[in-house]
This record gives structure tokens, sequence and C-alpha cells, in this order.
């Protein structure tokens, strides 16, 4: 039985009627619109498996997008300070990472999609959900939830060390990672007078 796809929408594409054309294998050539207004021509089985989206308006939209001009742009994660180079029809720039001012390459995607440059991967939870609280930015008291008795100071268990952050402009700012808990400790109360935490008694 011959089908029948007049008016279905496959993604961006309407069929409007059989061209009247078949494939060498006898497949059904269709008439298309476009939502972009061209009418394209294209066969059933490409349709129906989607790897026929479009007039050709879709890729071209997602070159534009891949080759946008991101310098002097920021995400959530980075700050982007200009093109890196191009490769594989992919670009690639130099950015910031936020949480703690390390410069790194990324193209498009890795800046979407990346929520560090890696320096918060192991970041227990609680610290996380410290820094969130509005009344703790400025304290120097450990949280009830610390698992060293220094605020801002978190062993990371996989990689064995004590990782040090402190809030500054009400975001996480990343002070390295220490063997020892005390040396930790000393670089986040220097932190801590650096950036005017008031010292608890």
């Amino acid at each position: 039985m011959r089908e029948n796809i007049i008016g279905q929408r496959f993604n961006r594409l309407i069929v409007i009627e059989d061209d009247g054309t078949r494939s060498s294998k006898g497949e059904i050539k269709w008439l298309c619109q476009c939502d972009c207004g061209n009418l394209y021509h294209a066969l059933g089985y490409r349709l129906r498996n989607g790897r026929t989206k479009s007039c050709g308006c879709l890729n071209e939209e997602k070159k534009r997008e891949r080759f946008k001009d991101l310098a002097g742009t920021e995400t959530t994660n980075f700050k982007i300070i200009d093109r890196a180079y191009s490769k594989n029809q992919r670009v690639w720039w130099n950015c910031i990472c936020k949480h703690c001012g390390k410069s790194v390459i990324l193209n498009n995607n890795l800046i979407g999609h990346q929520t560090s440059c890696g320096c918060r991967r192991g970041t227990s939870k609680d610290y996380m959900d410290s820094i969130r609280d509005p009344e703790s930015r400025k304290s120097t008291k450990p949280t009830a939830r610390s698992s060293t008795g220094v605020r801002g100071v978190y062993f990371n268990k996989r990689k064995k060390r004590y990782q040090v952050f402190i809030n500054v402009d009400k975001k996480p700012k990343y002070l390295g990672s220490y063997v020892s808990l005390e040396e930790a400790a000393k670089i986040r109360r220097e932190a801590e007078i650096e950036y005017g935490y008031k010292q608890e008694p």
C-alpha cells in the first residue's frame, strides 16, 4: 500500500505533495515546505527517520551559532576573553574560570556544559549548600556539618587533600588544595583577613 504523508510535519518540513519522481530504489520524493519558506524535495524514509529535518536552514543556523563571536561575554561559570583558534569546524576560546580564576581553553559546547575548569570536582555538597546561605557568607564560624572544624575547608576523599574556598562578592573563590589541615586553615585565615571577614572571638 502506497504511503500518504501529505500534510504531516517532520521537524521543520511540512509535506505538500508527491513530486512525481522516485529514487533509484523506488522511494517516493516528496515536495515539502520548510518553516523558513523554502520548498524542498525529500525522500520519505529520510523524513521518517529524522535524517532530513529542514531544507538546510537548520544546519546553517547551527553553523552560525558555532562560529558566533563570544569574546567579552560571560556565562555562569566562565568569562570568555577572546578566540584561541579554530579546529574541525569548532571555535575554541580563551576563558577564565569564575570559581578559581584559572585560564582554560574551551569550545562552545564545553562552555555551555562544563560547570568549572575542573576545580569544583569532588567539592562536598555541604560546602556548596553553605555558600548559598546569605547569612553565612561573611562568617568565619564552621558550619554545623563541617567535617574539618574550619569554615571553608573541606577534605576531598578522592584526592586526599584539603580544599579551601572563600566567598568573594557572593561567589565562591577557590584557594587551592593542601596536604595538611593546618596549612589549609592558615590559607583560609589569611584570605578572611584579605577580604575583610569579621573575625569571630
